[in-house]
């Protein structure tokens, strides 16, 4: 009975001590974020067009849990998503490491260097429009 204990105690204190990586928190929001697509893309499929929504809680109505059980709503850093889309097309960002959105940077497509930038998922293509560089 007390080496359950101890060995409960053990995997307890190192749950709480794990701290995870950029690069751990960058996978993570991606697999996240190709969790959106797939929402959006089966929406498209069942309704013509995808929907028109401005906010993440928006989506989460439509999407929950017809689609997905459950919605990531925050990256791996822990910032709100932000999601916007209209029948024609859609777009899910993270802010990245730093929280901070930058919408002029949003255009720029392909692998960005710095967790701190923002990462974009659109319906275009198959995988995000902008993503991090895994280091």
């Amino acid at each position: 009975m007390r080496n359950v204990i101890l060995l409960t105690v053990s995997a307890v204190l190192l749950m709480a001590a794990y701290n995870p990586n950029d690069a751990e928190r960058a996978r993570w929001t991606m697999g996240d974020m190709q969790s959106w697509k797939i929402c959006f893309a089966a929406y498209k499929q069942d309704h013509g067009a995808y929907p028109e929504v401005s906010s993440a809680e928006g989506a989460k109505a439509l999407f929950e849990p017809k689609y997905v059980q459950k919605l990531p709503m925050h990256d791996a850093w822990g910032n709100d998503y932000g999601v916007k889309s209209n029948p024609n097309g859609y777009q899910v960002v993270s802010a990245g490491a730093d929280g901070k959105f930058d919408p002029s940077s949003w255009k720029t497509a392909g692998k960005q260097s710095s967790y701190d930038a923002d990462a974009v998922a659109t319906d275009e293509g198959r995988w995000l429009t902008r993503f991090w560089e895994i280091k």
